[in-house]
C-alpha cells in the first residue's frame, strides 16, 4: 500500500492518529484547489494545515502547527470554536460562513468553513476552509453600484424598473405608485406588458423584444382603470450578477395635456385669423369705396366735400386699427408674424415711405440718407411697415419745427436702420415698456402739430418689434435731452432665419 500523503510532509501525522480508511480522502482534499485543510485535535491544537492555509495565514505551518487554535489563530478562532464543537459531537457542518481577523497583519477574511470529524473524538476534526473575501467585495460593490445607479435613475425620470424577457425582476415605488399599488412587491413576477394599454400592447412587446434603446410612448393602466401616457427609454443592465433590461420611465401626462391645449389655440387661431379677419375687413372696404366715390362725383355738395373727407379718413384709421389688431393676435397666438421674403433693395422701400410722408405732411422736414449695400432677403411688405411705423411715430410725438431723419447703412453683416427726431424726447420711465402692446403715451414737447399717426391702440411699436424679431434682427431707442429721440433697428440680410417671437 503507498505511504499516507500525510506521511510526505513536513510535521507529518502520527499514522495512528489518523484512521487508514481516511487517507485516500484526505488527499484528495490536500489537492482541492482554493481550498485550506486544517486538522484540529480534540484539545483545539492545530495539529496540521497546507500550505494554501499557510499563505492564508501568511506564515509558514511549522509556525503554526502544534498550537491552539486561539494562539495560532487569534482573530479567527472566536468564530470557529462554534463550529468545532459541532464537529467534535458527531455533526458535519456544512459550508458556514465566517468572518473574522486572519494572519499575521489581521485581514479581515471572509471565509466559507466546512468541519467534520476526523475519526473517533479523540483524532479531532477535519476543517475545510475557502477565502471568499474577493468574491464578496465584487457582489457588495456590485450591489452598491447597482443601488447608484438606482439612485441616479429615481432622481432622473419618474420610475424606473428591471425585467427579464418582458418579467418584472424590480420596480421603484415612483413607478409602483404610478400603476396605483402601494407596494412594488406586488408587482415582481409580474410581466410588464399586463401593466401597459391593450392598443399599445405589441409595439411595446417589439421594443422590448428588439432591445430598443430610442425613447417610445406608450399609455400604461391605473389600477382604477385611467390610461397614463408615459415614455419609455431601455438600456442593458446588470441585476443581481446576470445581464437584464433597464427602463426608465417618465409621465407626459402635463406634457400632453398642454400639446392638447396648444392644438385647440392654433386651432382656434386659425378659426379666427381665417374667418374674423375678412369679415372685419370686408364693410370697412366697401365703406372706402362708397367714400371715394362720393369724393369723385360732379354734382357733389361743397358743404358735404370735407365731411365725406373726415368719414374716409375714419374708414382708413379703423382700418389701420384692424390690421394691428390681427398683427397683435398672430403675434401672440403664432408666436411671431409670418413672413414672405423675397430679394428687397431697402432703400427703394425707405424712398416710398418718405414720398408718401411728404405728401401726407407737406409742412415737416423729412431727410432721408442711404449709404452701402441695401439688398437682402426680406418681407418687404412689412419693413415697410416698420419704417413707416418709426417715421409716423417720430411725426406725432415731435414738435412741428423738428426734422425727422431716416438713415440706413449697410455692412456686411447687415443693415442698421435709424429714425432720429431730434425735438422729440422720450422719459427714461417709459423706456422699458415702450415696446409692451397697449402702451399708449401722449405727445411730448408740443408735439402733434404735424399731423401725426396716433394708432389710438398702443400697438404699433409692439408690432415692429414684432417685425424686427420675425427678421431676425432687433429694436432699441435712445434718449437724451440734447440729442432727441432715435429708434434703432438692425437687421441681418438675410431675414427670417429665427423663428419670431418677443
Amino acid at each position: 500500500m503507498p505511504q499516507p500523503v500525510f506521511h510526505r510532509l513536513p510535521g507529518a501525522l502520527p499514522s495512528s492518529g489518523v484512521p487508514e480508511e481516511s487517507w485516500p480522502f484526505l488527499s484528495a482534499l490536500l489537492n482541492a484547489p482554493g481550498w485550506g485543510v486544517a486538522l484540529v485535535g480534540a484539545d483545539s491544537r492545530l495539529l496540521w494545515m497546507n500550505d494554501l492555509l499557510a499563505s492564508l495565514c501568511g506564515r509558514p505551518s511549522a509556525l503554526s502547527v502544534g498550537r491552539l487554535l486561539p494562539e495560532a489563530w487569534p482573530g479567527l478562532a472566536p468564530s470557529l470554536a462554534p463550529l468545532l464543537g459541532r464537529a467534535q459531537s458527531g455533526e458535519r457542518v456544512a459550508e458556514e460562513l465566517v468572518s473574522g481577523r486572519f494572519g499575521e497583519v489581521g485581514t479581515l477574511r471572509h471565509l466559507t468553513v466546512s468541519a467534520m470529524p476526523a475519526a473517533p473524538a479523540a483524532a479531532g476534526v477535519l476543517l475545510l476552509l475557502r477565502d471568499n473575501s474577493a468574491r464578496l467585495r465584487e457582489e457588495a460593490a456590485l450591489r452598491a453600484s447597482e443601488e447608484h445607479m438606482r439612485s441616479i435613475v429615481e432622481i432622473s425620470c419618474d420610475g424606473y424598473f428591471f425585467h427579464d424577457r418582458g418579467q418584472f425582476l424590480d420596480i421603484s415605488p415612483g413607478l409602483a405608485r404610478l400603476l396605483g399599488h402601494y407596494e412594488p412587491a406586488e408587482l415582481i413576477g409580474r410581466n410588464v406588458i399586463d401593466c401597459v394599454a391593450p392598443e399599445f400592447r405589441v409595439p411595446a412587446r417589439d421594443a422590448m423584444e428588439r432591445g430598443v434603446e430610442a425613447p417610445y410612448e406608450v399609455a400604461i393602466v391605473h389600477r382604477d382603470g385611467r390610461r397614463i401616457p408615459v415614455e419609455v427609454m431601455g438600456r442593458p443592465a446588470t441585476y443581481q450578477g446576470r445581464a437584464v433590461r433597464l427602463a426608465a420611465v417618465w409621465d407626459v401626462s402635463s406634457r400632453k395635456s398642454a400639446e392638447e391645449r396648444l392644438a385647440r389655440m392654433e386651432h382656434f387661431r386659425e378659426q379666427f385669423l381665417g374667418v374674423v379677419g375678412p369679415d372685419l375687413k370686408a364693410p370697412l372696404q366697401s365703406l372706402q369705396r362708397d367714400v371715394l366715390a362720393l369724393q369723385h362725383a360732379p354734382q357733389m355738395p361743397e358743404a358735404l366735400t370735407e365731411q365725406v373727407g373726415r368719414v374716409g379718413q375714419g374708414a382708413r384709421r379703423v382700418e389701420r386699427m384692424i390690421h394691428q389688431l390681427l398683427d397683435f393676435t398672430r403675434a401672440r397666438l403664432s408666436g411671431g408674424l409670418p413672413l414672405h421674403t423675397a430679394s428687397v433693395h431697402l432703400g427703394h422701400l425707405a424712398e416710398q415711405v418718405m414720398a408718401e410722408r411728404r405728401q401726407a405732411h407737406p409742412g415737416r422736414e423729412l431727410r432721408l440718407t442711404a449709404s452701402g449695400d441695401l439688398k437682402g432677403t426680406w418681407d418687404g411688405g412689412r419693413l415697410t411697415q416698420l419704417m413707416d411705423t418709426l417715421v409716423g411715430n417720430a411725426l406725432y410725438h415731435g414738435p412741428a419745427t423738428s426734422t425727422v431723419a431716416l438713415q440706413l447703412q449697410g455692412s456686411a453683416e447687415g443693415i442698421t436702420l435709424q429714425v432720429h427726431d431730434p425735438g422729440c424726447r422720450v422719459p427714461p420711465e417709459n423706456h422699458g415698456t415702450l415696446f409692451e402692446p397697449f402702451r399708449r403715451c401722449p405727445p411730448s414737447n408740443g408735439g402733434g402739430g404735424g399731423g401725426g399717426d396716433a394708432d389710438g391702440l398702443g400697438l404699433s411699436l409692439f408690432i415692429a418689434r414684432q417685425i424686427a424679431l420675425a427678421h431676425g434682427g432687433r429694436i432699441s431707442v435712445e434718449s437724451g435731452a440734447t440729442d432727441g429721440t432715435r429708434f434703432i433697428v438692425w437687421l441681418p440680410r438675410v431675414g427670417g432665419s429665427q423663428p419670431a417671437g418677443s
